[in-house]
Parts: structure tokens; sequence; C-alpha cells
């Protein structure tokens, strides 16, 4: 069996929480993989609600491409 005949699984975990310091906001820690079983990682950060939805739609975008 072929890559293109196997499922394939990705992951984005997002990890989220404030500083002390309220003027700061939001914090996000945002990891991702478009397929686990490959040893690709992207570990990138986001400050507001729309850094991190752009960051989801990507992930997305580019796991969806990646079938094409």
């Amino acid at each position: 069996m072929g890559d293109s005949d196997r499922d394939r699984t990705g992951v984005l975990i997002v990890r989220v929480w404030t500083e002390s310091d309220e003027s700061r906001g939001l914090r996000a820690r945002i990891t991702r993989s478009v397929d686990i079983l490959a040893p690709d990682e992207t570990v990138s950060t986001a400050s507001s609600v729309d850094e991190v939805l752009a960051s989801v739609r990507s992930w997305l975008e580019e796991f969806i491409d990646r079938l094409q």
C-alpha cells in the first residue's frame, strides 16, 4: 500500500492563556502537523482571536491541499 492509499491524520493543538498584565491579553501557542506520520511539526504564536483563527484556517487549507 502506497502513501496515497492510506488515510492521513493531521493534528492541531492550541494552548491559550492570559498574561498577568491584562493589557497584553490573549496568548496562544499553536502546534500543528498535516500528517502525524511525518516528522514535520510547526509551532507558532498568536495574540488575538483573529490570529488563532487564521492559523487554524491555514492548517486546514494545507491539509486539504495535500489531499489533491
